[in-house]
């Protein structure tokens, strides 16, 4: 079409190519048969990346082992080829006395101290250098575990905390809850019908509930933090006095329901029903099941 560097074109690629427009190599090798765009192949990790995925315990493992190794090369060097570590004016000798030299050297330089008192002579520095650098490679990716370790226990802790503080929250709300049930029932028993402003009251009480009730089932089925058994009968124990309360008040509820009331109702009905003591994921003592399938049962009454 007499274009040859070209950057758009209102047709698009589709028509660019039905007239016959060159194409780049990389792009038409991008383009499948069906015209669909072939996935980028899979990044393989570097050898950065693996060194910085060991364990703790491996990458301490890695660094002393390369400071043996580091160590042995040194003294090996000395007796292979005469010259290794001189210590001040006079080479380190080929014995034990020399090993421990070169080990203790080793360590010098892998933990970047460099007294000087000790130093390797001729190609064995570049050994020393690549040595140090490894060194603090690996002493760093040490620190960094240390540090994500201590991050995520504080972590741990803080969820533990905001999960303790929810559930004394669902506690308070559920005994308010109760309470203004209980005061419900006086008047609807002195008075037969509530007035609509007690009405209102209800549903707002009746919304709090369903809220509370929200959560139960979130920790019965999603949480990944589990309350211990006392802390759970406390919890089943304030939903079935509210739901026994509550269904009291709505078996005698003939007129005066709003919309949203209606709604709240048909939550807490919906939400109890599925809350059971086979339904639930985990299996719990049989003084909790009695508690779940009495929760069960009640959700009858609401609808």
């Amino acid at each position: 079409m007499g274009y040859t560097r070209l950057r758009y074109y209102v047709g698009g690629l589709e028509d660019w190519l039905a007239n016959g427009g060159p194409i780049e190599s990389s792009i038409a090798a991008a383009k499948s048969g069906n015209g669909a765009v072939a996935a980028a192949p899979p990044r393989r990790p570097s050898w950065l990346d693996r060194v910085a995925n060991l364990s703790l315990e491996r990458l301490a493992g890695l660094w002393l082992g390369m400071v043996l190794a580091c160590g042995v090369i040194f003294w090996l060097a000395g007796i292979a080829e005469g010259w290794g570590l001189q210590a001040g004016s006079s080479p380190v000798p080929a014995n034990f006395t020399g090993l421990g030299t070169a080990i203790y050297f080793s360590f010098v330089t892998a933990l970047s101290i460099g007294y000087g008192d000790v130093i390797p002579v001729g190609a064995l520095r570049v050994l020393a250098v690549t040595e140090g650098a490894a060194g603090l490679l690996i002493f760093g990716c040490v620190v960094s575990k240390l540090v994500s370790r201590r991050q995520e226990e504080l972590t741990e802790e803080i969820h533990r905390t905001t999960f303790e503080d929810r559930l004394d929250r669902v506690r308070t709300n559920l005994h308010l809850v109760f309470s203004d049930f209980g005061s419900l029932q006086q008047l609807q028993a002195e008075q037969g019908v509530l007035p609509e402003v007690v009405l209102h009251r209800l549903e707002s009480t009746v919304r709090v509930f369903c809220g509370e009730l929200q959560t139960v089932y979130d920790l019965l089925y999603r949480s990944r933090l589990t309350p211990d058994e006392e802390t759970l009968e406390s919890l089943l124990a304030n939903l079935v006095i509210c739901l026994e309360a509550l269904a009291e008040i709505n078996g005698s509820l003939r007129v005066g329901r709003s919309p949203a009331l209606h709604a709240a109702l048909h939550s807490i009905s919906t939400l109890a029903d599925e809350i059971c003591g086979e339904c639930v994921p985990r299996r719990y003592a049989p003084k909790l099941k009695r508690s779940l399938d009495q929760i069960h049962e009640l959700a009858g009454r609401i609808r």
